[in-house]
């Protein structure tokens, strides 16, 4: 038998298509979310926590945390100008000819930072000194004809030319005045061509180069600066503080500084300002610290650790800071992998997010009552975890067991 070929094929159904790249969409699109929040989709691992206490050296239970010198908390900030920033614009419009400076040299008041094109100002000089020289001949002229009308007699045409002098001699000294204004404007504008720093200082932030154009009106805010500068004998720390310790904040509070860029070299310091509004994003308060006597190497945008005291602890050297105490913080030992060890790690809960973070510590070798010394690296009343943390990592969300809210 012949085989029909009349008979049309059949097409392959291809509708599934669509479907599978969507499920696939949607997969592709879970997946990553479960990488991206897996810690905050996994439930939160039950811990056991101690914290931290502070105790007078002889083992009784303190006065008032802020009746003697103590650590309050830490936290990091930024250096910058106390109390800002210089920036030093160009007054008047033009191209720069010349930069004299560059980023991080030091300038003294003065001193000459950068120079405008004059050609177009100096031609308005010349313009304006020249109409100066005509209004002063016309002025000269209208002296001449009032001296020559006042020898005449009191008769009525007389009397007529007499107020006609007196007037042009009024006119043509308004002509001179407004013509030294005009040269006046000219020379000032030609003198502003020449950019010079108003004060001493390092040059933090240089604007131009050669062939800049600088103008007063146009829509950039540096559209007329030139450089900023900041005096390196001024400089505070720009602090964002957890709104949990903000509450300690004191205008006049003692700190005590210390940065990477120094290291081993530690600054005092001082509370200025808590600034009016908290930062709802981070979750906390920025504060400025004054620094007392920086180093000349230091620089705006440097990290910096700050620790800040007690009322108390108002001392003129940093290390009365940490040594001259009569408290001191204590950790139950059973927190500790080796008790013996005067450096190591525990792990801290933070108290806002509830989670996990891995703390290094520095102890002392005094211990009593199942309490050690704690020297560095914790805070008063931080929560520790206690018990095996092996499967505990960075960052990782945790709830407390039950009853220890109450602690």
């Amino acid at each position: 038998m012949e085989r029909d070929t009349t008979k049309p094929r059949r097409r392959p159904n291809r509708r599934w298509r669509p479907v599978a790249l969507t499920i696939l969409l949607i997969a592709g699109i879970l997946a990553v979310l479960t990488v991206l929040f897996r810690d905050e989709l996994a439930p939160a691992t039950p811990v056991e926590v101690t914290r931290v206490i502070l105790l007078d050296q002889a083992g009784t239970q303190s006065a008032p945390v802020t009746a003697s010198p103590e650590l309050l908390f830490q936290s990091s900030g930024w250096l910058e100008p106390d109390p800002w920033p210089v920036k030093v614009s160009t007054l008047v419009d033009g191209f720069v000819e010349t930069v004299f400076v560059k980023e991080g040299e030091a300038v003294t008041n003065g001193q000459i930072l950068a120079r405008l094109d004059p050609a177009d100002v100096r031609l308005l000089l010349a313009e304006a000194e020249a109409d100066v020289a005509t209004a002063a001949a016309g002025v000269r002229d209208a002296d001449d004809r009032w001296e020559r009308i006042k020898a005449l007699g009191a008769r009525d045409a007389a009397t007529v030319e007499r107020v006609e002098a007196q007037n042009a001699v009024m006119q043509a000294e308004g002509r001179l005045r407004a013509g030294q204004a005009r040269r006046d404007a000219a020379s000032l504008a030609v003198e502003r061509t020449v950019i010079r720093a108003p004060m001493d200082g390092i040059v933090l932030r240089r604007y131009v180069d050669p062939g800049s154009k600088r103008g007063r009106a146009l829509d950039n805010e540096n559209s007329a600066a030139i450089v900023t500068l900041f005096d390196p004998e001024k400089l505070q720390v720009r602090v964002d503080v957890p709104l949990a310790e903000a509450g300690r904040l004191e205008v006049g509070q003692p700190t005590r500084i210390t940065t990477a860029l120094l290291p081993g070299q530690v600054f005092t310091g001082t509370v200025t300002r808590i600034v009016g509004a908290a930062d709802l994003q981070r979750n906390t308060l920025q504060a400025k610290v004054a620094v007392h006597a920086p180093d000349k190497r230091m620089r705006p945008e440097v990290l910096c650790r700050v620790e800040f005291w007690s009322q108390a602890a108002r001392a003129a050297r940093p290390d009365t800071l940490t040594e001259e105490v009569s408290q001191a913080l204590w950790l139950p030992r059973s927190v500790l992998e080796d008790p013996s060890a005067l450096e190591q790690e525990v792990w801290v809960v933070d108290a806002l997010t509830m989670t996990a973070t891995r703390r290094s510590v520095r102890l002392g070798p005094q211990f009593r009552d199942g309490l050690q010394l704690v020297r560095t690296g914790l805070r008063v009343n931080e929560m520790v975890i206690v018990g095996r943390t092996g499967g505990l990592r960075e960052g990782q969300r945790v709830r407390l067991r039950a009853g220890e809210e109450e602690k």
